[in-house]
C-alpha cells in the first residue's frame, strides 16, 4: 500500500502528468468552442483542476521549493491562477441585451450563457435606458465610431433611484453584473394596436443592427392576440454619418416604413395606420435600440491579485539568481587562497 500511494504521488507530482494535462486543456478550449451542452464549461474547468492538483502535489513533495523561497511564490500564484480561473469557468454569465430608448431592461429580451454553479439574478435588474448618442468622426473617405454614451436610470440593490452614464469601458453595475454599451445599436418602429375587443397594446420591433446590415433592415410583426403576421422594411436615403465633418447616429428624417400583409403592401409614416378585421395597426413613430453586454465574473479581482504575487515570485527568482553579488565572489576567492 505505502509503494502504491508513492507511485500515485509521484506521478501527479510528475511533469509528464503536467504535459498531459496542459494537452488535454487545449483540446478542451478547442471542443468548448463546438459545444453547446449546457455543462461545457467542465471541459475547461476539469483540467484546472487538476493541473492545480499536479501543483500543489509538486509543492508539497518537491524539495527545491523548501530552499528557494521566490520559487514557491511564484508557484502559490499559479496554484491560485488555476484554481480561480476553473472556478470561474462555472460560476461567471456573459450575455447581451438590445434594449429600445425610452424603456425598461426585460430580461425576456437577454440571451446569455451561464456556468452551472452561476446564482441567476437577472431578473432582479431594474434599468432604463432613457437616451443615448454614438459620436462619429470621418475617417479616409468613411467613419469610425468615437464614444458612446448611454444615459441610464437604475434602481440600486437598497431600491434607491439613480442616474448615470454608461459607455463602452464605463459600465453599470447592479448586483454584481455589468452592462457595458457596444457598437450594435439600430432601428426600432414603434407601434399601437387597438383591438375591436380589448385594450390598446404598444410595443415595438427591432431591426438588424445599423450600419453593419445596412442592406437588410427587415423585420417581421406578429400582432398580439391575432394570426396577422406582417413583414417590414425600413427606406431612407439620409445618409445620417458625414465623411466631411463630426456627426452623430440619429433616426432618418425621410424614413419610410413599408409593411405587407399577404398581398397587400403600405408605406407608412408616423401617425398612419392600417386596418384589419379584428382592429387597427398604427405606426406611432421611429426610434433606436442599443445593444448591451452583460458580464458577471467575482474572480477578476483576485486574478489579477494571484498574477501580481505570481510576477512578483518570479522577479524575485530572477533577481536573486542574475543581481550581482560581489560578496559572494569575495569568499570564493578566499576559499580557493586558504585551498
Amino acid at each position: 500500500m505505502k509503494s502504491l500511494s508513492n507511485c500515485l504521488i509521484t506521478y501527479s507530482a510528475s511533469l509528464k502528468t503536467t504535459l498531459f494535462l496542459f494537452l488535454t486543456l487545449g483540446l478542451g478550449v478547442v471542443l468548448w468552442h463546438f459545444t453547446e451542452h449546457r455543462l461545457k464549461d467542465w471541459i475547461i474547468t476539469i483540467p484546472l483542476l487538476l493541473l492545480a492538483f499536479n501543483l500543489m502535489v509538486a509543492l508539497l513533495t518537491n524539495k527545491i521549493f523548501r530552499v528557494q523561497g521566490w520559487l514557491l511564490l511564484f508557484h502559490i500564484g499559479l496554484l491560485l491562477l488555476l484554481l480561480l480561473i476553473g472556478i470561474s469557468q462555472v460560476t461567471k454569465l456573459i450575455g447581451s441585451v438590445e434594449v429600445t430608448q425610452g424603456t425598461e431592461f426585460s430580461v425576456s429580451s437577454a440571451q446569455w450563457e451561464q456556468g452551472i454553479f452561476h446564482s441567476n439574478r437577472l431578473e432582479q435588474l431594474k434599468f432604463k435606458l432613457e437616451s443615448f448618442t454614438i459620436n462619429y468622426a470621418p475617417a479616409y473617405g468613411s467613419v469610425k465610431r468615437l464614444d458612446t454614451q448611454a444615459y441610464v436610470t437604475w434602481l440600486d440593490e437598497e431600491g434607491g433611484l439613480k442616474k448615470g452614464v454608461v459607455g463602452d469601458k464605463v459600465p453599470l453595475e447592479i448586483y454584481g453584473y455589468k452592462l457595458y454599451t457596444t457598437y450594435n445599436k439600430g432601428f426600432a418602429p414603434m407601434f399601437n394596436w387597438y383591438p375591436k375587443q380589448g385594450l390598446p397594446i404598444s410595443g415595438s420591433v427591432h431591426f438588424p443592427a445599423w450600419p453593419e446590415f445596412e442592406l437588410n433592415q427587415t423585420n417581421e410583426l406578429q400582432i398580439p392576440g391575432t394570426a396577422y403576421r406582417v413583414w417590414l422594411k425600413l427606406s431612407f436615403f439620409d445618409p445620417i454619418f458625414s465623411t466631411e465633418k463630426p456627426s452623430q447616429f440619429r433616426i432618418p428624417q425621410d424614413a419610410i416604413l413599408i409593411v405587407r400583409v399577404d398581398e397587400q403592401r403600405y408605406e407608412l409614416k408616423p401617425g398612419e395606420f392600417i386596418d384589419f378585421k379584428t382592429g387597427r395597426l398604427e405606426f406611432a413613430g421611429l426610434n433606436t435600440w442599443m445593444g448591451f453586454q452583460i458580464f458577471y465574473d467575482w474572480s477578476l479581482f483576485w486574478i489579477l491579485g494571484a498574477s501580481l504575487l505570481a510576477l512578483f515570485g518570479l522577479a524575485g527568482h530572477f533577481w536573486q539568481k542574475f543581481a550581482p553579488s560581489p560578496w559572494l565572489d569575495d569568499l570564493e576567492k578566499k576559499k580557493k587562497e586558504k585551498q
